[in-house]
């Protein structure tokens, strides 16, 4: 079977449990804070304290001003959002088919959908804080702008790299239970090599260069594009020419790691 052959195969099976998919990535959501008194609300709490303490630190013990254009709260937020989502449903979407061992012994259950699936329990949670960063923002005067609607674009490319990257990590965590560690080093290391919290423009135009093959970079800056009503995705080619070409690479090594990898799965977890 070609590459390509076992890509549509993946996408034909995710597309006839669509329907599977969409109930189990909510239940999912409910599962994961079952048996806590406050239930959602942890899901939620942490990651707005986690925002709110590093904005603490960087706006006021680093004391930042604005940055292109934006107050410093506005910038530093908007990216924040999309990193808190990359890191949780990449986190969860990589331990997925190890949570999930019981469904792998079902023959007639496709697996393929459980990173996905969590990848969209993680989205319905961000889609709160986009709420939160979108009433924030208004309040500072910057009002939603017809540039708003391409993160329905910035979106999708989010969901479409995690799941090309999670299909790696999935597979390979059912054998090798230390790369939920290594994960959790990559997204520290990816945190602070993102500009999330600091500004690309403080370096130089060859460093620039660098920082920029970061296919993070293209998400989080996108964000600000369309929230803040910078620019249109399209008028960045090269930056989304490069970020489709990775994720399309990962997506060829995911759906061929997965399809070698998946006939041991019963035997391991």
């Amino acid at each position: 079977m070609t590459v390509v052959s076992k890509i549509r195969k993946l996408v034909k099976d995710i597309y006839e449990d669509r329907r599977l998919l969409k109930d189990l990535s909510r239940k999912d959501v409910k599962r994961r804070f079952s048996g806590t008194y406050f239930g959602m609300v942890w899901g939620i709490l942490q990651p707005l304290l986690t925002i709110i303490v590093y904005w603490v630190v960087f706006q006021f013990g680093f004391r930042s001003g604005e940055v292109e254009g934006a107050p410093f709260v506005l910038w530093f937020i908007v990216g924040m959002i999309n990193w808190l989502f990359i890191s949780e449903a990449f986190m969860t979407a990589s331990n997925s088919f190890v949570e999930y061992n019981y469904l792998i012994q079902k023959v007639k259950f496709n697996i393929n959908i459980l990173p996905l699936m969590k990848i969209l329990s993680s989205f319905y949670i961000h889609l709160f804080f986009l709420l939160i960063a979108l009433i924030i923002c208004t309040m500072f005067g910057f009002y939603p702008q017809i540039m708003m609607i391409q993160i329905l674009y910035y979106m999708f490319a989010t969901i479409m790299f995690l799941f090309a990257f999670s299909l790696i990590t999935s597979s390979v965590m059912v054998f090798f239970r230390d790369l939920n560690q290594i994960i959790n080093i990559f997204l520290l290391i990816g945190m602070w090599g993102t500009p999330i919290a600091w500004n690309i423009t403080n370096f130089s135009e060859s460093a620039q260069k660098v920082l920029k093959l970061n296919p993070f970079y293209y998400l989080v800056e996108g964000y600000r594009d369309a929230i803040l009503g910078r620019q249109w995705f399209w008028e960045k080619p090269i930056l989304g020419i490069r970020f489709w070409l990775i994720t399309f690479v990962l997506l060829i090594i995911g759906t061929n790691v997965y399809t070698r990898l998946k006939p041991y799965f019963a035997d391991t977890v």
